[in-house]
């Protein structure tokens, strides 16, 4: 039996999730160089080196919106529930915009109690997810454990190691929360 589409565009958003390396498409990459190496334009040869750049490090965003856009329907149709997603680290926040429901806010269960009562954990969030979920531009610790529903012990984890191999650098501070406390450090790719 054939693969229907939403269950290839799930496979992939599962894989990307596990490794996001997946998503490079070194073919195209291969095209892009070559196309580099004939151009004489200097502001094609820069579009060029752009869309190296930018296929050397492809962008969740094509798998997870294919993922959305038919999961629920899918998931429905074969009896897949949100914690069978949730288990292979799909985030919370992705699984609402595709319709799911998914208790608690930000990953958690309803209450801290009713997690502890029923034996239900929050569902670990990998530092591969972690370090796919890190956006193109300037973010917080708490705007990516948002983005990733890890907790910040995981995503602080990931940020310094990330800084420590280079790839991140502090971008200064971001805004304010009006509340006591400090000031948000920003961090972006390098």
């Amino acid at each position: 039996m054939a693969a229907t589409a939403p269950e290839n565009a799930i496979r992939n958003y599962l894989t990307a999730l596990r490794d996001p390396a997946s998503l490079r498409d070194d073919k195209k990459i291969a095209e892009l160089r070559a196309q580099l190496e004939a151009a004489s334009d200097e502001i094609e040869r820069l579009r060029l080196r752009q869309a190296i750049i930018d296929a050397q490090s492809p962008s969740m965003d094509g798998a997870e919106e294919a993922f959305v856009a038919g999961a629920k329907e899918w998931a429905a149709r074969v009896g897949i529930t949100e914690r069978a997603f949730l288990e292979e680290g799909v985030p919370p926040q992705v699984l609402r915009r595709a319709g799911f429901k998914v208790a608690g806010g930000r990953g958690r269960p309803a209450g801290r109690s009713a997690g502890r009562a029923t034996g239900r954990t929050r569902s670990r969030v990998s530092a591969e997810s972690v370090r796919a979920a890190i956006p193109r531009g300037a973010f917080t610790i708490k705007q990516l454990q948002e983005a990733s529903g890890a907790s910040p012990a995981v995503v602080r984890k990931v940020v310094q190691e990330e800084e420590a191999a280079g790839n991140l650098v502090k971008a200064g501070t971001g805004p304010s929360a009006g509340g006591p406390g400090r000031t948000p450090t920003l961090y972006k790719r390098k």
